[in-house]
């Protein structure tokens, strides 16, 4: 086995070229001196403050420098900028300029000097076009302020001894004494504010009432908020009391199947520490860095390739979802089904219908009223990069926001995307739709439903391949710094292969899977914690899943060949299904039990084997650690977390007055505050929406 994976890699990636040494050794550190710097930021506030009377204006500038052989900083640029996947394209450069000081730095050159540093206007780069076209409000300020700016830098650059000259472009400015005028989208935003704090006071207000003239004192006080009053008026304002929404967030699973997978919960925590980590690097890359060269180096390292193949970390909501889905299909279906043997079409149109529209406005509620939120302007402290970080999402949510209300936005309007996150959303609903039907199909045709869900598999675990190999994609996905610092406008990679649901449906359908078999298995009271080969196939999957993680490491790592077209098709094809795959087993071995005893008959004489066999297993440890009350709160405050996160990551760092230092500690410190600052959203997003909607919504049924 370990020889074909071997061979397989090999395969993968031509033996004639050379794996690229590490960082350290394939460039002199000393290249990144001979180039500018990424960001050249005027201090904003002192730009913004009058002086003798007068004030300025401060301008954002993207620029891009133009090839020139003869000098050393070019050389430098070219030869650093050409490994794009682990470095930025430093031709891109971002200069904020207060316009006092240029005409004070440019005062003494004469009409030729001011024309030499004119080389022109950037209008030839397609990433740049979509944020002049976001701003298209700052027009006039282009045609104004151009000459002035593009003089500006390239003066700076000269004087600076880099020989450079670069094509530039104004992306919009600011003037002391903005004012922030509410229009009709934050009137909306602030009367559904109002709305929901009048019907959650009034909801309280009466939910102590009926707690008071309560004539059973014996009535614990936590029964009284799960006891629904007998007035249909007075159960729907209750969805909205406060103390009985913290109740419900708090309440424990129902019945056996929320028992044995409420360890999901702890699975969705995680899972979601995860996507912030990653979301708040990619802010963090999108905002001002004074030292590039050191997340390039990591990149460099196993710990990059770690990094890019963190994105399977998504295959886990795919998963869970598509089990999820598939339970409620099979407790719906076994109660229709006890009151009708034969259904007809008509039946199922009506169940596909009350599937889809009661997940839609579960969904689309708090989602709704985020997309909302993400538009309205406010007064802040500003700063050189608030409008290019966090008003650029504020344009794309006011242009676009009904691509994401309709879940299309993972191929509709793809370059000004309103809460990027949200693509996971429209290929999770998509999949959810498709797998909808096709649990019916099985559910009609019973007989064929094996070979039915065997087919599907099948051809959705080949169609990555196909796809990867027709349309020349890269076998994985890399989020590179650059494309990163775009936040991913005009990446055919990140648009086509992986937010696309036909790449991720595979992934998907095998949560699917999973549910069937836990449902099959809990009918039949098969024990799996006693069958010894699943028991060492489970244990087995922890550090094959680590190890699986490095599997991109020879693709990622190699920078001179491409890889092997039909070799990197089967591996894109492989890395995300697999993944989900194995994680669809884990997930039917904690539900089944698995660890919480020795298999029988086997003998660890390893030290470390027997160390490791303890810790995830005796006496159940994994499993009771998963299942920890504190998990049943914050797995459900999970899909808030997931719809704010990004707002929260861009509020804190497009404030940033000057380019701040990458490192270990200011990394974790940006994700732990927006990982708190986040649940605490979803807190609030919870008691006061979500799970109003949601108590509603069981009215409804």
């Amino acid at each position: 086995m370990i020889l074909h994976i071997f061979c397989f890699f090999n395969c993968l990636i031509p033996l004639r070229a050379p794996i690229c040494c590490f960082f350290a050794s394939c460039f002199a550190v000393t290249q990144f001196y001979e180039m500018p710097q990424l960001y050249d930021l005027d201090d904003y506030d002192r730009c913004m403050q009058e002086l003798d009377g007068e004030t300025s204006s401060y301008c954002f500038v993207r620029a891009q420098v133009q090839p020139d052989e003869s000098v050393a900083a070019w050389r430098a640029i070219a030869e650093i900028s050409r490994y794009d996947r682990h470095h930025f394209d430093h031709r891109q450069l971002y200069f904020g300029l207060c316009l006092r000081e240029c005409e004070a730095s440019l005062a003494g050159l004469d009409d030729a000097e001011l024309e030499s540093l004119l080389p022109g206007l950037l209008t030839e780069n397609e990433k740049v076009n979509v944020y002049l076209g976001l701003f298209a409000m700052e027009a006039q300020n282009r045609e104004q302020h151009q000459r002035l700016t593009s003089a500006c830098l390239n003066w700076r650059l000269k004087r600076r001894g880099f020989s450079l000259r670069a094509k530039s472009v104004v992306e919009y400015c600011d003037e002391a004494g903005r004012v922030v005028q509410d229009d009709a989208w934050n009137l909306t935003f602030y009367g559904l504010l109002c709305g929901l704090m009048v019907l959650a006071s009034l909801g309280s207000l009466v939910d102590l009432l009926l707690k008071r003239r309560r004539h059973d004192k014996m009535l614990k006080e936590r029964d009284h908020y799960k006891t629904p009053p007998k007035s249909l008026a007075q159960q729907l304002l209750l969805t909205f009391s406060v103390a009985r929404n913290w109740y419900r967030l708090n309440q424990e699973p129902n019945g056996k199947i929320g028992r044995e997978l409420r360890f999901l919960d702890c699975f969705k925590f995680f899972s979601m520490f995860m996507v912030i980590f990653a979301h708040t690097n990619w802010v963090i890359y999108e905002s001002a860095i004074s030292n590039p060269q050191d997340p390039e180096r990591l990149l460099h390292t196993a710990a990059g390739t770690l990094l890019v193949s963190g994105s399977l970390i998504t295959v886990t909501f795919f998963v869970i979802s598509g089990l999820l889905l598939t339970i409620n299909w099979l407790a719906v279906a076994r109660t229709l089904q006890s009151k009708a043997e034969s259904w007809t079409f008509l039946q199922y149109a009506v169940l596909f219908v009350k599937f889809n529209v009661f997940r839609y406005i579960r969904l689309t509620v708090p989602y709704a009223f985020v997309l909302l939120l993400s538009g309205v302007y406010f007064d802040t402290a500003g700063g050189p990069l608030w409008r290019h970080i966090y008003e650029r999402e504020q344009l794309a949510c006011r242009r676009n926001w009904w691509t994401n209300l309709l879940y299309i936005n993972n191929f509709v309007q793809t370059d000004e995307r309103c809460l990027l996150q949200g693509w996971y959303l429209a290929a999770d609903t998509q999949s959810f739709v498709l797998s909808l039907v096709l649990l019916m199909l099985g559910h009609r045709f019973a007989k064929w439903s094996k070979q039915l869900y065997a087919v599907i598999l099948a051809i959705f675990m080949a169609l990555p391949v196909l796809l990867t190999y027709a349309l020349d994609y890269y076998p994985i996905f890399v989020p590179t710094p650059q494309t990163q610092k775009d936040s991913f406008i005009g990446d055919r990679q990140f648009t086509e292969f992986y937010t696309s649901s036909l790449m991720n449906f595979g992934c998907y359908f095998c949560g699917v899977l999973a549910a069937l078999v836990y449902d099959q298995l809990a009918l039949k009271q098969y024990k799996l914690r006693e069958l010894r080969s699943f028991q060492l196939l489970w244990f087995a999957l922890i550090p094959v899943g680590i190890l699986w993680l490095f599997t991109a490491h020879p693709i990622f790592q190699h920078y001179y060949v491409a890889p092997s077209a039909i070799w990197g098709a089967i591996y894109a094809g492989l890395q995300r299904n697999l993944w989900a795959f194995g994680l669809s087993i884990f997930i039917v071995g904690m539900a089944g039990k698995v660890g919480c005893k020795y298999p029988r008959g086997i003998r660890f004489s390893a030290w470390i084997l027997r160390s490791y066999w303890c810790f995830v297993c005796f006496p159940g440890i994994f499993r009771k650690f998963a299942c920890l009350p504190i998990f049943r709160i914050l797995g459900r405050l999970t899909y808030g977390a997931f719809i704010v996160h990004l707002l929260v990551a861009r509020i804190v760092l497009a404030t940033v007055r000057e380019p701040i230092y990458f490192g270990t500690g200011m990394m974790f410190a940006f994700i732990f505050f927006t990982m708190t600052v986040s649940y605490l959203c979803s807190f609030l997003l919870a008691i006061f929406l979500e799970l109003p909607v949601s108590s509603l919504l069981k009215l409804m049924r």
